[in-house]
């Protein structure tokens, strides 16, 4: 009984060691068997994950990440702590709050990715040779057009807003670090010029409307000015009010040197009516009446005389007066608008300045693998159960 329990075990142990000339056989069909039993779990799940491990680690390119902080500013014109301000700086909305958007979409816009492409060859960066055949554009022999790139272009080109700080982030991903590098700064440069232009915009909308003012009130001027000018040549006098006052003096001097002589012409005639001297005062006295009513009627009386032209030059005066009091009105409109503008200004302030990356960060090979392996595997057990299913109810 021992003795056969020996040769038993030694048979065992001879052909545990290989020396049976059947193991390497019966050990390739166990493993022939086991593949047989799981050979859709190694068609599903295995070799996909396979195929992508031997992608990683042989094929794919290193890709390597750029990355820039940026926030946009704006000019503040108020000065001290106001309830709006606190309001407006807390809660995230507001002329900042919406133009920081509107970069953030340029940035990511078929706008860009075309000046890009234009400025900065942006199609020779995804091109390069080193770029293997899946992450280089065209990918699979894709059509070479601006839509299927510019989709290409959204998923290497990202802009993110930090909620806690609302500073953007933005990560640009290439195939070598210095041209990851480069578009970063070539897109805080367009972002820039971006802003700049709706800063002119602005301003241009602002002020363009009370500059068209202004201007229109300084031709205004000019026109009551010239109708001015035209006016003092026909009337021949530069300023009527001014020159009248003489003329009324005058008239008032000679009425003054009639009353003397009539009360000495009336006196004399009472106390001495035969005296000769009566005849000259008359004489004076008519020269003085007739000097009166000339001048009276050079001021008053007719067309010609002074006041029409006092008239008429008052009118002007007055329109002017009043053009320029609207000149000076829209003038410091202009000034305010102006003012204003300038506070509304936005900018683009870089936080942090992109970045030449020391190594890749693409692929990322185990969760790559990862999502891989549990998706084909999620697909294979759901195919499994709908096979089951579907045989639970051919058996029914």
């Amino acid at each position: 009984m021992h003795v056969m329990n020996i040769d038993v075990y030694q048979e065992d142990r001879n052909q545990y060691q290989g020396n049976d000339p059947s193991f390497l056989t019966r050990v390739g069909n166990w493993f022939r068997n086991k593949i047989q039993n799981h050979l859709p779990f190694m068609i599903f799940v295995v070799l996909p994950t396979g195929l992508v491990f031997l992608y990683l680690t042989l094929i794919a390119t290193p890709q390597y990440i750029s990355e820039a902080h940026f926030v946009v500013r704006g000019r503040s014109g108020q000065s001290g702590i106001s309830l709006s301000n606190i309001l407006q700086s807390s809660g995230g909305s507001g002329a900042t709050s919406e133009n920081t958007y509107v970069v953030q979409d340029y940035m990511q816009s078929r706008d860009a990715a075309e000046l890009l492409v234009k400025q900065n060859n942006l199609l020779d960066v995804y091109r390069r040779p080193e770029a293997d055949f899946v992450a280089r554009y065209p990918m699979f022999g894709l059509p070479q057009d601006f839509e299927h790139f510019y989709k290409y272009y959204k998923r290497h080109v990202l802009v993110e807003q930090d909620s806690e700080t609302n500073i953007s982030i933005l990560t640009v991903r290439t195939f070598r670090a210095d041209d990851s590098q480069k578009i970063a700064r070539a897109l805080l440069d367009a972002g820039e010029n971006l802003v700049n232009d709706i800063n002119r915009r602005q301003r241009e909308n602002l002020i363009h409307a009370t500059l068209m003012e202004v201007q229109a009130s300084e031709a205004k001027l000019r026109d009551i000015n010239q109708k001015l000018a035209e006016y003092r040549n026909v009337i021949a006098l530069i300023d009527p009010m001014r020159q009248s006052v003489p003329m009324i003096s005058f008239v008032t001097t000679l009425q003054n040197m009639l009353t003397t002589t009539n009360m000495q012409l009336g006196q004399l005639r009472k106390s001495a009516p035969n005296s000769p001297l009566i005849a000259a005062y008359q004489r004076q006295a008519d020269i003085l009446t007739e000097q009166i009513k000339k001048s009276g009627g050079e001021i008053t009386g007719s067309n010609d005389s002074l006041v029409p032209k006092i008239t008429g030059y008052e009118d002007l005066m007055v329109q002017r007066e009043i053009q320029q009091r609207i000149l000076v009105s829209n003038v410091a409109s202009l000034e305010a608008a102006k003012q204003q503008a300038n506070q509304q200004m936005v900018y683009v302030d870089e936080v942090a300045q992109p970045n030449a990356a020391d190594w890749p960060e693409y692929p990322r090979n185990i969760l790559v693998l990862v999502i891989t392996f549990f998706s084909t595997l999620g697909l294979y057990i759901m195919g499994r159960l709908l096979v089951a299913g579907a045989q639970e109810r051919n058996i029914r």
